[in-house]
């Protein structure tokens, strides 16, 4: 009877690379599907069928990357602040001041109303999952980032969060674009900075 297991098999490409490779790009049209999915019809609109049918591709592969409707939600909250996370740092720059801030945050918000909404709708649902808060923590944290670069007040660091909470959830709801010069005098105002 042999005792000794396989020889691991080599590093470095080959075949499993590009199935990985592929995991990946399914799971982020998924993802990207899913936020597409609730921006039109909220969060009941979910289903492995609808989030398949939106990426373009068969309900399996859904069922196979998020065994279940609450993990594509699930990811597709993760994703969406890694992806506003990503989005601010690449248009910040090193050093910046609120006006440039708010000029970043209109641009952003003006762009991307419909991912706003839906990431609303699913800022909501994990509101309502405590295995989700961490997610929302991390949201919070960024917030507080980017507020502390300003400010050492925790009282205006909350503020600024809350803040931008709501004027996210304004620029949803609203016919126009919020502007930048907006959202300045607001975050100006929560920062003790006019």
């Amino acid at each position: 009877m042999r005792t000794d297991s396989p020889a691991a098999p080599p590093a470095g490409p080959g075949p499993a690379d590009g199935r990985v490779q592929r995991g990946r790009e399914r799971r982020r049209l998924l993802l990207a599907a899913t936020v597409r999915v609730v921006g039109r019809g909220g969060v009941a609109a979910v289903t492995h069928r609808a989030v398949a049918a939106e990426a373009g591709v068969p309900k399996s592969v859904a069922t196979y990357h998020f065994p279940a409707v609450a993990d594509l939600l699930a990811a597709a909250l993760d994703d969406s602040v890694d992806a506003y996370a990503a989005a601010l740092a690449r248009a910040l720059p090193e050093s910046y001041d609120t006006a440039e801030l708010s000029r970043q945050l209109a641009a952003y918000l003006d762009e991307h109303g419909a991912r706003c909404a839906a990431e609303f709708d699913l800022y909501l649902y994990a509101a309502r999952r405590p295995e989700l808060r961490p997610v929302l923590a991390r949201w919070h944290a960024l917030l507080a980032e980017i507020a502390g670069r300003f400010t050492a007040d925790p009282v205006a660091v909350a503020a600024f969060c809350a803040a931008l909470d709501g004027l996210m959830l304004q620029a949803v709801l609203r016919a126009e674009p919020l502007t930048a010069a907006e959202i300045q005098r607001v975050v100006d105002h929560v920062l003790h900075r006019r």
